[in-house]
C-alpha cells in the first residue's frame, strides 16, 4: 500500500471517530451528595414532600438515613435508606446523628430541635 494511499484511510477514519465523538453525549457520573441524619420518631416515608403524597414506606426511631435535599419549606426532606424506598419524610423526625459534625452549611430544614444544619 503507498503512503499516500495509507494517509487517506487515517485521515478517513480519524474523521469518522470524530464524527462518533460529535454525536455521543457525555453525561459526567458524580458521586452522590448526601448528609446523614437520625430518624427520631417512627415516620412515613412519602412519594413527594406533603401528606397529600402516597406512603411508599416507614422508618423506625433510631434509624439512620442520607438525606439528599429538601424542600423549599424546609419541612418535607428526600431520604434514601437501606430499609425502605427513597422517598420524603416530615423533617421534624429529623435530627443530626449524635457525636456527627455540626456545620452550617450543606442541607438544613427544621428538625426534631429547631433549625439543623447537615453538612454533605
Amino acid at each position: 500500500m503507498s503512503g499516500h494511499r495509507r494517509l487517506a484511510m487515517n485521515v478517513k477514519q480519524m474523521a469518522i471517530l470524530a464524527a462518533l465523538a460529535a454525536t455521543t453525549i457525555v453525561v459526567p457520573v458524580l458521586p452522590a451528595e448526601a448528609a446523614r441524619a437520625v430518624v427520631t420518631g417512627n415516620v412515613d416515608v412519602r412519594s413527594g414532600p406533603g401528606p397529600q403524597h402516597r406512603v411508599v414506606g416507614r422508618l423506625r426511631a433510631g434509624e439512620r438515613v442520607d438525606v439528599t435535599r429538601c424542600a423549599s419549606s424546609r419541612r418535607w426532606c428526600h431520604v434514601q435508606s437501606r430499609r425502605t424506598r427513597d422517598g420524603w419524610v416530615n423533617s421534624r423526625f429529623l435530627d443530626r446523628v449524635r457525636g456527627g459534625p455540626k456545620r452550617t452549611g450543606g442541607i438544613c430544614f427544621f428538625g426534631a430541635r429547631g433549625q439543623i444544619c447537615l453538612g454533605r
